[in-house]
């Protein structure tokens, strides 16, 4: 990272940085990004399902309900023009037991209250004739659901921001951001000990599970916000050879309190997983803990029976950037502006959770909107 001044800085190479990043560079402005590890997303935009939401359960009026369904549409785009694989698998939400209907009627309706395209009831005569390894009394299908190939995704982000002006500062941890009038000072070191600064009008918080502690950094109080991150982490489990698989490439059951439920997903590669569950920590440990096997299976046999904790080998963790605290309730996505004309501008990301991945280039676009008077 130079020492020169650029347009912006943004702070973290998750899918959301990226996405910020590729925006901005389009009116050929100069960016850096800063990112403490040594590839893209490495920390949670690489370790979710890869799911494409197509915009469900998020509350009406909630950025997570306006930007999930534009993203899904501009990622879609985005996918076919730079040949990032991807496929619309479809997705059922299924209602188990007869008195989950009514809420599954319920959420269809919201669903439809939020645009959600092309959704479809399926009764339990249709379910057993497509699904016969489910068990539901009745089932919503989305159609426009998928899932994307994460790595892929965030190289296009790289490789097109880096063709315009736009420079990656690689295992490299921001150390402090201060105000220098109207321009950040970003000093950071490199894993081999180097110091560097570049001085930038714009920082984005795009941290992820470090978005608090940069806005920290840059003078924000961010218990006084509500913006202090809680980890919450998700472990995902493989379906074996002599599992019992669904045909359908995503089958969830209705949301809970802390996400959307233990899921199965169907990969690029067919492998099909079982996850995240939801387990708030204090520390960053990425291992699967085998044990929770059964728990898996117990979980997932509520929809599909014949599943049991030998048909199920741990795979991966993830650790998503929670605002919601334990059996609080869900919070919105942090979007926040702010600087006036005579000085420095920041804006913060925080809170950036599912459905970030589906939302990220929509969230880059909004960054770009709120932003364009400030670097016109």
């Amino acid at each position: 990272m130079s020492a020169d001044q650029v347009d912006a800085v943004v702070v973290g190479a998750g899918v959301v940085g990226l996405a910020c990043a590729e925006r901005l560079s389009r009116e050929r402005r100069r960016v850096v990004v800063v990112e403490r590890h040594r590839t893209a997303g490495h920390e949670t935009s690489s370790r979710n399902s890869g799911v494409i939401h197509a915009g469900i359960y998020y509350p009406v009026g909630s950025l997570k309900a306006r930007l999930c369904g534009h993203g899904r549409d501009l990622l879609y785009s985005w996918c076919g023009d730079h040949e990032v694989p991807h496929e619309k698998t479809g997705k059922l939400i299924v209602a188990a037991t007869a008195d989950q209907r009514a809420a599954l009627h319920d959420l269809a309706q919201h669903a439809r209250t939020l645009g959600a395209p092309g959704l479809e009831l399926w009764p339990r005569q249709k379910l057993r004739h497509e699904e016969p390894e489910l068990r539901a009394e009745e089932a919503i299908f989305s159609p426009e659901s998928g899932v994307v190939d994460v790595h892929g995704l965030m190289d296009s982000l790289v490789r097109v921001a880096s063709e315009r002006q736009t420079d990656f500062a690689w295992k490299t941890a921001v150390d402090s951001v201060e105000q220098d009038g109207t321009h950040w000072i970003v000093r950071a070191t490199d894993t081999l000990g180097r110091s560097s600064e570049v001085r930038a009008p714009l920082v984005i918080t795009a941290g992820g599970l470090e978005a608090d502690r940069i806005a920290a950094l840059m003078g924000v109080n961010v218990d006084d916000r509500g913006w202090r991150i809680r980890p919450c982490k998700g472990s995902y489990f493989s379906l074996t050879a002599a599992a019992p698989k669904p045909n359908a490439g995503l089958v969830y059951p209705l949301p809970g309190s802390a996400g959307l439920g233990i899921h199965l997903t169907r990969d690029l590669g067919a492998q099909m997983r079982a996850g995240p569950d939801a387990q708030y920590v204090d520390e960053i440990d990425y291992r699967v803990d085998e044990s929770r096997a059964e728990a898996f299976a117990e979980s997932v046999a509520t929809y599909m029976p014949g599943i049991l904790p030998e048909h199920l080998t741990p795979d991966y963790a993830g650790i998503r950037p929670k605002l919601q605290p334990p059996g609080g309730p869900v919070h919105d996505f942090v979007i926040h502006a702010e600087g006036d004309a005579a000085g420095a501008h920041a804006v913060h990301l925080i809170g950036i959770e599912s459905p970030g991945l589906t939302a990220a280039l929509a969230i880059g676009e909004q960054v770009d909107a709120l932003l364009r008077y400030v670097l016109a």
